[in-house]
């Protein structure tokens, strides 16, 4: 380690690799060996029909978008091959201890081989900087802090760096293990990860990798699908941290003028040239499972400045748009994450771990590691098979649903497996059914309201005209009643001397006779009732949750908006971590927008599952407050109550420790192999 290493050659043994031990020797011409490292000529690509990818040879690419493959070798690495070359016919390229047996990758920073560690007897990625590199002072610190950065962490879905020449040697190299696999780049582009859940299940390990390099103080600040390694057997590992900046206050590395970073998947915090922080690795994070999910990058633009400025100004299209069969809880998740305001993103690594489990395990995906395996090794039969029972799962939703009357998840429910098979006709028929009962429920309301209006202009009709025919007979009794006394007072004063003419009485008119005040009020129309008054309220809840207003279902999300009347309110809350709320919410008169928050119900147990440990081994769990707790042992671990969603605790499974973030409600996986002795 740090000191000067020399390419030597020397002959080829076969007892020098096992590997090879006992095969029978066959003479090939030097230019077919694999192990050979000649100096191919200008525009003349070295080609590889299968390409075992490794650390990535990218960091100081001009476009940032340098794809791991086993072809072409940079001019820059022809000046180590020749000095290896001279005087060594057929010899095999060393640096120091290991074997260089066929280049895998390359990229504007350095070369990437296959070789052969001949101490420790096995294979390993040997990244070495261009040689016309290493005179420039930053490249080589570049390099030196991928090492620094990379020793630091030790994870399962983090590439392991074993061996580092140190920055001044020439030249410089880095050993790291060996992946058979390819860049998720490549991956994706030859087989699309539809449906969309499995692009969750594969960036799960990448969150989980990213929340213990943040917790080591790494920030990787270059992620992109070309820094992913995809293995042949699954497993997924993140890779090459050459512009990674450590969080120490003595280490600061910056270059002025310049954005270090891919274009397409920098944070616009980035962009400005604001300092490296961990949340800067979630928008880019956000970029990739945007891209995982939809099969197109968020950002685009015709040129680098254009792209720059659609990722300031925010300018992309719904994933759903996109891709149909994008849930609404995923798109929630990428919205949340590509938030330019980094304060609006989520706040941790961890966080984001927490809703990916939490996305999945609604989507009955409980065990994300083995359905990526299973889709690796066979990605159009497993994508079929993850699609019919996301169609089934969505179904039992919606049915679910419908069966509780909350007719808008049903219908989003029955929504989700339309997208996902379009020509499923049950789900059809569901959505069939549900809106033509709505359509029904509409028009029977309005005819209810008609016949209502019907019913209160009839019966006014009819009263006005009884009073009518009612003051009319009155009326005409009375002119009969005047004329009988004005016949007798007439005949009286007939023997009068003088005599007076009656003057007749005038005709009663209608006016004169209409109903009194009481047949008035009878008929008058009581005023229309004043509306009630309607309150603009917002409903919070501090993780994502199923809320339910009055048997009206609102969906599932943090933050509600929707407007109330003053007074009682039966709520429900339901979120998988705890048991269901039912709670009383009063609404009262106050400033516009208030907001109440809510609450879960008591928290569920949480439940274990240890991996790779003795089954006799015993299981204790310390939350801070409480004190050690026997749980059982790693065959038969037992439930442990919480008094919170989430509690950091530490688990000690025989005689290894590990942190870890118990999750109530959920089945928490305890690795043995992880902890610390």
């Amino acid at each position: 380690m740090g000191r000067r290493s020399s390419i030597r050659p020397r002959r080829h043994r076969q007892a020098d690799h096992p590997e090879r031990a006992g095969a029978p020797q066959r003479r090939t011409p030097p230019h077919s060996r694999p192990c050979r490292a000649p100096v191919p000529s200008p525009g003349r690509p070295k080609s590889s029909s299968r390409s075992f990818s490794s650390a990535s040879g990218q960091g100081g690419a001009a476009d940032g978008n340098v794809r791991v493959q086993a072809n072409g070798i940079a001019s820059g690495f022809a000046v180590e091959t020749r000095h290896a070359r001279q005087g060594s016919r057929g010899g095999l390229v060393e640096l120091g201890r290991y074997r260089l047996e066929e280049q895998v990758g390359q990229g504007g920073m350095a070369v990437v081989w296959r070789g052969w560690d001949t101490q420790l007897r096995r294979t390993v990625a040997v990244k070495v900087l261009h040689a016309h590199l290493h005179s420039r002072e930053e490249i080589r610190k570049r390099f030196d802090r991928e090492a620094h950065a990379v020793a630091r962490l030790h994870h399962p879905y983090i590439l392991d760096v074993y061996d580092f020449s140190g920055p001044q040697a020439q030249p410089s190299y880095l050993v790291t293990e060996f992946i058979r696999g390819q860049t998720l780049r490549a991956f994706a582009d030859e087989h699309p990860f539809d449906p969309p859940e499995l692009a969750a299940a594969c960036l799960l390990p990448i969150a989980e990798a990213l929340q213990h390099a943040h917790a080591a103080g790494v920030i990787h600040r270059d992620l992109k699908p070309e820094n992913v390694m995809v293995r042949d057997d699954g497993v997924v590992k993140l890779t090459d941290f050459g512009i990674a900046a450590l969080l120490d206050p003595d280490e600061k590395f910056t270059v002025t003028g310049s954005i270090l970073g891919s274009p397409s998947h920098l944070a616009p915090e980035t962009i400005e040239g604001k300092p490296a922080d961990p949340r800067a690795d979630l928008f880019s994070f956000g970029t990739i499972f945007y891209w995982l999910s939809c099969g197109k990058l968020p950002y685009q633009g015709a040129s680098p400045a254009a792209l720059l400025r659609n990722i300031l100004d925010g300018t992309r299209r719904d994933p759903r748009a996109v891709r149909p069969s994008v849930s609404d809880a995923q798109a929630k998740i990428i919205a949340r994450l590509l938030e330019n305001d980094p304060a609006k993103r989520y706040q941790s690594a961890a966080e984001v771990k927490l809703e990916l489990t939490q996305l999945l395990r609604e989507a009955g995906i409980d065990d994300p590691v083995r359905e990526l395996a299973a889709f690796v090794r066979a990605p159009q039969a497993h994508a079929a098979d993850v699609r019919a029972r996301l169609v089934a799962r969505s179904l039992e939703v919606g049915e679910e649903h419908l069966s509780q009357k909350r007719t808008s998840a049903a219908l989003a429910a029955f929504g989700r497996a339309l997208s996902l098979d379009p020509g499923n006709a049950r789900a059809r028929g569901r959505v069939d059914r549900i809106r033509r009962r709505e359509r029904l429920f509409r028009l029977a309301r309005r005819a209810i309201v008609a016949m209502m209006a019907l019913a209160v202009a009839g019966a006014g009709g009819w009263e006005l005209r009884a009073a009518i025919q009612r003051a009319r007979a009155k009326a005409a009794a009375e002119r009969v009643a005047e004329e009988k006394l004005a016949a007798e007072r007439s005949a009286r004063e007939t023997s009068d001397a003088r005599s007076r003419t009656v003057p007749p009485a005038a005709p009663p008119t209608v006016s004169a006779v209409l109903p009194t005040s009481e047949n008035n009020r009878q008929r008058t129309a009581p005023p229309p009732a004043k509306p009630a008054e309607v309150l603009d309220v917002k409903l919070h809840v501090r993780q994502h949750a199923q809320v339910t207003v009055d048997d009206r279902d609102l969906g599932d999300s943090t933050l509600f908006s929707l407007k109330l009347t003053p007074g009682p309110h039966r709520v429900l809350v339901r979120h998988p971590c705890c048991d269901d709320n039912s709670q009383l919410l009063t609404v009262t008169k106050n400033q516009p927008g208030q907001m109440y928050k809510l609450d879960y119900g008591p928290a569920k147990p949480a439940q274990f599952e240890v991996l790779n440990a003795p089954r006799d081994a015993r299981v204790v769990v310390d939350v801070v407050g409480r004190g050690p707790v026997l749980v059982g042992t790693a065959s038969n671990p037992l439930p442990y109550s919480m008094t919170q969603p989430t509690q950091l605790a530490t688990v000690t499974i025989g005689d290894r420790t590990l942190s870890i973030e118990l999750k109530a409600g959920w089945v928490n996986k305890l690795d043995y192999a992880q902890g610390t002795p």
